[in-house]
This record gives C-alpha cells, sequence and structure tokens, in this order.
C-alpha cells in the first residue's frame, strides 16, 4: 500500500513540476482529470496534434471506491503511427477489491498531424460499484 502511493506522489510531483516553457520542448499540451468513475469510458480523444511528432502520455489510475469483488478496469491509449497505421496500448489494471490499488504508466508514442490521441478504458469481472479516477499529462516531445 506504501509503495503504490509512493509511486502516486511521485508520479504527480513529476506530473506538477513546472511545466516546461511554450515555446520550449517537451511541453504540456494536454492534462486531463476525470474524478469519479464508475464505468468504461469512451473512446476520448486527449489531443489533436496540428503536426506529425513524438508525444509522452503520462496516465496513473487509481480505485476510490472499493467494492470488495474481483474486477478491474484496464486503459488503453490510442494513436496513429506512420503511414497512418492505428495502434492501441493497454498499459494497466486497477483490481476494484481494495481502495487505493493504482497504475501508472508513461508511453512515449508517434503520433500523425490531424489524428487524435485517445484514451479508453475496459471493464473486467464484477467491477460494478467501484470508483475510479484517472489523471493524464500529455506532453510533445
Amino acid at each position: 500500500m506504501h509503495k503504490k502511493l509512493l509511486l502516486l506522489f511521485v508520479l504527480c510531483l513529476f506530473m506538477c513540476a513546472g511545466s516546461a516553457a511554450k515555446d520550449s520542448i517537451p511541453h504540456v499540451v494536454k492534462r486531463l482529470n476525470l474524478y469519479n468513475q464508475t464505468g468504461p469510458i469512451g473512446p476520448i480523444t486527449l489531443y489533436t496534434p496540428k503536426h506529425s511528432g513524438m508525444f509522452r502520455v503520462n496516465m496513473t489510475m487509481l480505485i476510490t471506491v472499493a467494492n470488495g469483488k474481483d474486477g478491474d478496469f484496464e486503459g488503453f491509449l490510442g494513436f496513429t503511427a506512420k503511414l497512418g497505421v492505428a495502434a492501441t496500448l493497454g498499459w494497466g489494471d486497477v483490481y476494484t477489491f481494495n481502495d487505493g490499488d493504482a497504475t501508472a504508466a508513461t508511453l512515449p508514442v508517434p503520433n500523425e498531424s490531424g489524428q487524435p490521441l485517445t484514451f479508453s478504458t475496459e471493464t473486467g469481472g464484477d467491477w460494478q460499484g467501484a470508483q475510479y479516477n484517472i489523471y493524464i499529462v500529455v506532453e510533445e516531445l
């Protein structure tokens, strides 16, 4: 439990530690916090770049209300690589049995201009009654 809270604290420090100036690289292009989620999400658009490039997506999911059952929420990041090939990465599960279960990931991905970076979640097992928060920061590299 303490390791998960420490990981969450370090990630929050990383995300909040003074974002770079607009004209420097890397810089934050999108922040998204979703609170008290109770089911699957999306896909929703995080950011649609005007120019092709590399992006770093930092994501954390945290169970805030457990249901004591064997269920989970899994996060996915969608992007479009070179030649217009759409791809989706699964980046972690949070389990609904205990409060405070968390997962975090930092994913560098290429994305084509005019194509959205997307986020979604899926559910598994007995997830009803649980709640979770999601914290996402997208940086252009």
